[in-house]
């Protein structure tokens, strides 16, 4: 094995000097490929075919996911929708129906870890191999760390990312045994930058970011580099979900246009999806700006904490 340190040390230098190389070189045409793809037109891009393809959808039954569900129906994809709400699913189920196509609908606490395998065994019965697994499913709550209840912050947790375990734990070994397959998490801005009352919601969507970037890692070291993983962080979305918020200086993102950015996102086989793109441009400000000045970038001109203030949020949250 090259490059461990029991190597002679001529011949570590020697393997870490080729191995850099080859990285400097991979990189300028990974950077070319970057900016070949930011300039060309849509149109031209090349997209992956996803007709006949099992696509399940958790949080399937209102919002993002239901116009994800009619978006791959639309790409002749089978469509299969999760969600916690047997009303929102039959109502996403009649809506494609109304489309001219088929849904199947489950009803799922993905929270519950025997339940999602339960239902997984039910899918693969009747459909087979899950193709693309879409974990789009979340909840917030939105209040100060010390108002948050135990059982609020257990349940923000279990429904935002321990189900993404359970969920892929249930499809993934089918995708290993014919090395193809798509795993897609949805995250949040707020998983890239913390957000106030959101201690509990920020800390699991940063927790997605990371169980995304640590499964990428593992399927390419071990080979499966025919498994695509997307990471979607979207700003605000208009579903109800942040009811009451107001944001200063950007309007909220519309559902319908979030299911298409991310429905794009899997045709062209995307690693990271973050809306708006501005977005990607302070995550370096971050890192390299004094934290007192970003507390007021957030603070003071963006008045992040004075619209979370607002938050009325769903009564019921649905997925």
């Amino acid at each position: 094995m090259s490059g461990l340190l029991y190597e002679n040390p001529i011949e570590r230098f020697w393997t870490l000097f080729l191995d850099t190389l080859v990285f400097f070189l991979k990189s300028i045409t990974y950077i070319a490929e970057a900016i070949y793809l930011t300039i060309l037109p849509s149109s031209f891009r090349k997209v992956k075919d996803v007709s006949g393809q099992v696509v399940l959808i958790t949080g399937g039954g209102g919002g993002v996911g239901r116009h994800l569900a009619l978006n791959f129906a639309e790409l002749d994809a089978r469509v299969i929708v999760w969600d916690i709400n047997q009303a929102a699913v039959q109502t996403t189920i009649d809506l494609l129906a109304k489309n001219g196509y088929h849904c199947k609908g489950y009803v799922v606490d993905i929270s519950n870890r025997d339940m999602v395998y339960e239902k997984a065994k039910e899918v693969k019965a009747e459909f087979g191999c899950v193709d693309i697994l879409i974990n789009n499913a979340g909840i917030v709550c939105c209040k100060p760390f010390w108002e948050l209840p135990d059982r609020v912050i257990e349940n923000t947790y279990s429904v935002n990312i321990i189900s993404h375990y359970w969920t892929v734990k249930a499809f993934l070994p089918e995708m290993m045994q014919s090395n193809f397959g798509h795993i897609v998490t949805v995250g949040s801005v707020a998983g890239l930058l913390g957000t106030y009352g959101c201690s509990d919601y920020s800390a699991t969507k940063f927790a997605c970011s990371g169980f995304h970037e640590a499964l990428f890692t593992d399927l390419r070291t071990h080979g499966y580099d025919n498994i695509h993983l997307t990471l979607v962080c979207p700003y605000y979305i208009n579903t109800g979900m942040f009811s009451g918020v107001k944001p200063r200086l950007f309007p909220m993102l519309e559902p319908k246009y979030v299911a298409d950015r991310i429905t794009q996102s899997v045709q062209r086989n995307e690693v990271n999806c973050v809306m708006p793109h501005f977005v990607r441009l302070l995550l370096p400000l971050k890192c390299l700006l004094p934290a007192k000045m970003c507390w007021e970038l957030m603070a003071r001109v963006m008045k992040g904490p004075q619209s979370m203030m607002l938050f009325e949020g769903r009564k019921v949250p649905a997925g």
